[in-house]
């Protein structure tokens, strides 16, 4: 690939479902959760360079909207890209029926 940089962005439910896994695993283990912020942070940072990494979706819906996902732990980060920006519409836990989320 050549060195085009892509902008990253969390969309507002992205943020929220982020926001929502630290707290869930601060309340238990305050150090894993910075921790964890890192490498989710990390993730997102690789799409920049190389925003086609992700999986396509086995759900045909899924696929014909044009997302992808990255797996991280147990946590699923589904992006779309447009143009030179990837927006990140979801972070979800992958026990979650997360087809109904979107």
């Amino acid at each position: 690939m050549s060195g085009t940089q892509y902008e990253i962005r969390l969309l507002r439910l992205a943020e929220e479902d982020l926001t929502d896994i630290i707290s869930y695993v601060v309340a238990d283990r305050p150090n894993m959760a910075e921790k964890l912020l890192s490498r989710f942070n990390v993730k997102l940072a690789t799409l920049a360079s190389n925003p086609r990494v992700g999986h396509l979706p086995t759900e045909a819906s899924l696929k014909r909207l044009g997302y992808r996902y990255l797996v991280l732990d147990n946590y699923l980060i589904f992006y779309v890209i447009d143009g030179h920006t990837v927006y990140a519409h979801r972070i979800i836990h992958g026990a979650r029926d997360y087809k109904n989320l979107f």
